[in-house]
């Protein structure tokens, strides 16, 4: 499992910190709008310090990056670990908003079947 590393930037900016967690997430910031509902361009502007975005537009940023509003400010070790599990749960409901119904069927099915096979596999002796 990946650890999420903490920004770099010494300066502790809420950009730097949008702009490092969307990139440990392999989020593109066309692909951190449509999740947030605004504009790429915008998210640009945001990240670099061009622009400080209301607190509207931070709770849409920490709903689609899946962390707590307070993740802007609070000091950066509280966030030094990787994920935790409801972090992930989060991330797979939001893979499924917009969906059929029958492809989420099918996703809870393959789901199944690969839980048994890593049930299998934690089971078997070494």
């Amino acid at each position: 499992m990946p650890v999420y590393k903490t920004r770099q930037d010494p300066s502790g900016s809420v950009g730097t910190r949008i702009r490092s967690l969307r990139q440990q997430l392999g989020l593109t910031q066309e692909q951190l709008g449509e999740r947030a509902e605004l504009h790429y361009s915008y998210i640009g502007q945001v990240e670099r310090g061009d622009k400080m975005p209301s607190l509207r537009s931070l709770k849409k940023l920490a709903a689609a990056l899946n962390v707590d509003l307070h993740y802007f400010f609070e000091e950066e070790a509280r966030y030094a670990t990787a994920p935790s599990a409801n972090f992930w749960q989060k991330e797979l409901l939001s893979l499924t908003n917009d969906r059929p119904t029958e492809d989420i069927r099918v996703v809870v099915e393959m789901a199944k079947t690969i839980f048994q096979y890593l049930d299998k596999i934690r089971e078997a002796p070494k």
